[in-house]
């Protein structure tokens, strides 16, 4: 009976757990270069913070190895900084990178 019940709800449960994990739609690569975005970078559409503004955010907090590759990924309002040294991914990004505000380039806690 109760094996019934496990089958009945395993695949709801991993429609739940994969669909919390996908990237969204307008999620878009800003800059995936090894050196950090040049201050002339513009911002994306909607956005007050340019990539190099919300780049230099993340290092001052120190929330990622000052050693590695730094990506930028953007959505609609939130720029995406991931360390790529573990793999460069828009999933990793979205999932992992530390969240900078595009609006106010504050830190946005997970």
């Amino acid at each position: 009976m109760n094996l019934r019940r496990i089958r009945r709800w395993l695949p709801a449960l991993w429609l739940l757990v994969a669909g919390c994990a996908t990237v969204p739609s307008d999620f878009r690569s800003v800059w995936t270069d090894v050196t950090p975005p040049p201050t002339g970078l513009p911002a994306p559409a909607g956005f007050a913070v340019t990539p190099a503004e919300a780049y230099a955010v993340v290092f001052d907090s120190r929330r990622l190895s000052l050693k590695h590759v730094w990506h930028i990924y953007a959505d609609s309002h939130d720029y995406y900084v991931h360390d790529a040294f573990l793999g460069a991914s828009p999933r990793r990004a979205f999932t992992q990178g530390v969240r900078v505000d595009g609006r106010t380039a504050e830190v946005v806690p997970r």
